[in-house]
């Protein structure tokens, strides 16, 4: 297999990411350490927080989540932080996101999206805290085995389903033309130590408070919708989700980390 041996949008020293990549075109699919297609559970108990009134939030939608979930890589001696973003293919101001942690040089890694509304979507990673633009993303092109007759970059559309996990999706692709691929959305920034937020679960009436980043840490308590807190650290991607580690406004002592989606400015 033939991999693109140059591109004006390609970082140095590629060689140990191609090998990677052929072994990667043979291999089994690597599934997530969970099963993400679904919201993050609220627990039986719920403890309101205390200070200052509860916010508004808008009404909770009841309905079936589904996930997306492949591989993804970056083409140089290391892979930076990224963000795998599922957007929304015909309105792109709805999507869900996911932080991955640097990597070394050629590694392949799995990712999964959970808690996605069903819809027709596309996906893609950017570079997290780059201001050039630079995206990679799941396209004809990867199928194609990205050597140099693999010219179709064009974005594939993805159908998710409720209870369903769409699988095989490997963000490999970053060989494109400038400017081929949409730019990271509006809105998908990370929070920032420090900033406020509200509690707002779109799907359940509270959010859990966990020890730490993952679905597997214990539940510390459970937020109330409307309770504010603040922004302490994260993002930090785990089992399909971003956390955020926070502290229950007028309370210091009251931390723990809360899925991304449940939380808003």
């Amino acid at each position: 297999m033939r991999l693109l041996a140059q591109t004006p949008r390609m970082p140095a020293r590629v060689a140990v990411f191609v090998v990677t990549m052929a072994l990667a075109c043979t291999a089994a699919p690597i599934a997530p350490t969970s099963s993400p297609a679904r919201s993050e559970p609220a627990a039986t108990a719920s403890v309101p927080a205390s200070g200052a009134p509860a916010a508004a939030c808008p009404a909770i939608r009841q309905i079936s989540l589904g996930a997306i979930s492949g591989k993804f890589g970056y083409p140089s001696e290391s892979s930076p932080p990224l963000v795998v973003v599922a957007m929304r293919a015909e309105e792109p101001t709805v999507f869900r996101m996911v932080h991955t942690p640097r990597l070394p040089g050629g590694a392949l890694a799995p990712y999964a999206i959970g808690a996605i509304e069903p819809g027709t979507y596309i996906v893609l990673a950017y570079v997290e805290g780059s201001a050039d633009g630079l995206a990679g993303a799941y396209t004809p092109a990867v199928g194609c085995g990205l050597g140099v007759n693999c010219t179709d970059h064009s974005l594939i559309r993805l159908t998710v389903t409720g209870g369903q996990t769409v699988s095989g999706i490997d963000i490999l692709d970053w060989y494109a033309p400038a400017g081929t691929f949409p730019r990271r959305p509006v809105g998908s920034e990370p929070l920032r130590a420090g900033d406020g937020l509200v509690v707002c679960n779109p799907y359940a009436d509270s959010a859990n408070m966990r020890a730490s980043a993952g679905l597997g840490f214990p539940v510390r308590r459970t937020l109330d919708n409307g309770a504010r807190v603040v922004v302490r650290d994260g993002p930090l991607g785990a089992d399909g989700y971003d956390w955020y580690e926070v502290n229950v406004a007028g309370d210091p002592l009251a931390s723990g980390w809360v899925v991304a989606y449940a939380l808003r400015k």
